[in-house]
């Protein structure tokens, strides 16, 4: 290979991490409803091990339907599922389905943190994650916001990206004695390349 692949330098956003991150979005947002919007992605992020392209909008002001819709998420029965259009592993977008179960009590649940968004949310198609005028949740703003937050709690921000999530995802589910097949199916990874991931 003339350019040898450059080990992942991110690092991951653990369990423990996102739930400080959580908790300082409160002080960090401008708004309840921005609270509440970030705390969904972030959360999100972490517990369903998405790629950036997957859950969110290339711009406040995107179109283009490839991020997370309001319609491929539903509740019920203290479960969160998720339709996967698409994804980068799914050329021929035949989707997936992921599901999370609510966590137990006094924990981060993504069911929970999910809902409570969906119950502030304009009810309105499209996008997701979307603001309270109705654009579109960006991956900038999603950076930005995160890096912010980060900050605030102590840690070198730049040092973490969007990607950190998934890598967190990865490395708790290692780290709890998932087998390779379980951390696989975590990411969606068709292959051993979620070895790069675990830390």
């Amino acid at each position: 290979r003339l350019f040898p692949h450059q080990p992942d330098s991110r690092h991951p956003i653990t369990l423990t991490m996102l739930c400080s991150l959580c908790v300082q979005l409160q002080s960090s947002c401008s708004s309840e409803y921005e609270t509440a919007l970030f705390k969904a992605a972030f959360v999100l992020a972490f517990f369903g091990a998405f790629r950036s392209c997957e859950f969110l909008a290339a711009s406040r002001s995107d179109s283009s339907g490839l991020a997370l819709a309001r319609s491929d998420v539903l509740i019920a029965d203290r479960t969160l599922f998720i339709q996967l259009r698409r994804s980068k592993t799914d050329q021929t977008a035949r989707g997936a389905e992921i599901v999370l179960h609510a966590a137990p009590a006094g924990q981060l649940c993504p069911v929970l943190t999910m809902g409570a968004f969906l119950a502030v949310r304009p009810r309105v198609d499209g996008n997701l994650f979307i603001h309270g005028d109705g654009s579109c949740l960006s991956r900038y703003q999603f950076l930005s916001v995160l890096r912010t937050c980060l900050a605030a709690q102590g840690y070198q921000a730049a040092s973490f990206g969007i990607h950190s999530f998934r890598i967190g995802a990865a490395s708790q589910a290692a780290h709890q004695g998932f087998s390779a097949e379980q951390v696989r199916s975590v990411g969606r990874w068709r292959s051993n390349a979620y070895r790069a991931y675990v830390r």
